[in-house]
């Protein structure tokens, strides 16, 4: 008996590995997320060349997604800091525990805060079975 199930990589698995929303197969962003020499995302994915900033100002949005998960990080950031520094009062510790989140998540924030626009709220982008996978063999030697 033949096998004709495929398997397709979760909407959540593919937004947390950074892949293409269209076809969940091409990286979204060069490099690692803890690059040191800056995040750097693709115009165009490298499988299905689905243009990622789809007009001018197109990730504008991703800023207040950016924004939202700042506040989140700084809310769980300032409780831990006053359970673990034994109920401080002092706006100095707070002050220097949100900074440095800020700059240890900078990087998180800017590629995930991309992956959130492009997955959750642009509607008239989903995932499209045709484009996933690996590309064809006289694909590859039309790009050779």
């Amino acid at each position: 008996m033949e096998n004709t199930t495929t398997y397709t990589i979760s909407k959540f698995q593919a937004a947390r590995q950074c892949k293409c929303p269209r076809c969940r197969t091409g990286a979204m962003f060069a490099g690692s997320l803890l690059s040191l020499k800056g995040q750097k995302m693709a115009k165009y994915c490298p499988h299905c060349q689905l243009k990622f900033e789809m007009e001018p100002g197109f990730f504008y949005v991703s800023m207040f997604v950016s924004y939202a998960l700042n506040v989140a990080q700084f809310i769980s950031v300032c409780v831990a800091t006053y359970v673990l520094s034994g109920q401080s009062e002092s706006p100095w510790v707070y002050l220097i525990a949100c900074c440095l989140l800020a700059i240890l998540l900078a990087g998180f924030n800017f590629r995930y805060s991309r992956v959130i626009q492009l997955y959750w709220l642009t509607p008239n982008l989903s995932f499209n079975p045709k484009y996933y996978g690996r590309k064809k063999a006289e694909d590859i030697k039309l790009e050779a």
